[in-house]
């Protein structure tokens, strides 16, 4: 498919946020291997593995739900033609997402091997965060145009509500049911005095940014993190700062990003904590 049909039919990327979105643009050179138990993806290693997955099976499952059915051979075919290097490399560069990577040497993202695990790890991050039904519309889209992608089976999210449960079987006793109770109601229970702090503080074992993350999500705050490089790439200083809602809330420092974050995590819940995580 020529390049100015694909920008004519190209359906929009979806949106990724946070940390997920600070790890996927910054080169795996960067990052290392190592798994942050603090994170929901731990490294964009395994991002990648989950979205090269995700991929290959909504790539299978739109061309398998098309009418007539194609036959497996031609299944296979179309498979292999759709995900190959230069639709890879195609959909990178429409999407400008190689020009949002931070990388020490930029020349590496032309290699197929890596324009293929940016684009894995972009589509492993949208699974993550907002589940398969929506990586189903993108890539659905992105395979066949003209047609709406097939729903996800055994996803309500998009269908009918799920049926009511039925109500439960009535309860039958070998014995007479217990008597009714009084007629005048107990003395109500003295109530407990409210705890001194909604949220206590993270324990240890679990990490400041796992639990900053948790608590902004429950309460319906976005969290963006905008990190900043400085020095050469063999010895590098990152600070990143933590967005609240729009306000700044933290910044860190350190020799490497996760570092850096970290630190601006637990000034971000400080802050928050003292004042009652409230946007001020």
């Amino acid at each position: 498919m020529a390049m100015n049909n694909l920008k004519h039919s190209l359906p929009p990327l979806p949106s990724i946020q946070g940390e997920l979105m600070l790890d996927v643009y910054t080169h795996r050179s960067m990052l290392g291997n190592d798994v942050d138990e603090n994170t929901v993806h731990g490294n964009t290693e395994r991002l990648a593995e989950l979205g090269s997955s995700v991929l290959s099976m909504l790539v299978v499952y739109t061309l398998y739900s098309e009418k007539p059915m194609l036959p497996v051979h031609d299944l296979k075919m179309r498979q292999t033609d759709i995900l190959s290097d230069k639709n890879i490399a195609d959909w990178l560069s429409l999407y400008g997402l190689k020009a949002k990577i931070r990388c020490p040497d930029r020349s590496v993202l032309d290699k197929p091997e890596e324009a293929r695990f940016l684009f894995n790890s972009y589509v492993g991050a949208v699974y993550t965060q907002k589940g398969l039904q929506e990586v189903m519309n993108w890539i659905g889209r992105l395979v066949n145009p003209s047609s709406e992608p097939p729903a996800v089976p055994g996803d309500t999210s998009n269908n009918q509500p799920a049926a009511t449960p039925p109500p439960p079987p009535p309860t039958y006793y070998s014995q007479p049911p217990p008597p009714p109770p009084p007629s005048t109601a107990p003395p109500p229970m003295p109530t407990m005095p409210p705890p001194m702090s909604s949220m206590p503080p993270p324990a240890p074992s679990q990490g400041v940014l796992a639990i900053f993350n948790q608590t902004c999500m429950q309460r319906g705050l976005t969290v963006e993190w905008k990190p900043e490089m400085t020095g050469p790439p063999h010895n590098p200083r990152w600070e990143v700062k933590c967005i609240v809602s729009g306000q700044h809330r933290g910044t860190g420092a350190g020799r490497n990003q996760k570092q850096a974050k970290e630190q601006a995590a637990t000034e971000a819940y400080q802050y928050m904590q003292a004042t009652g995580w409230g946007l001020f």
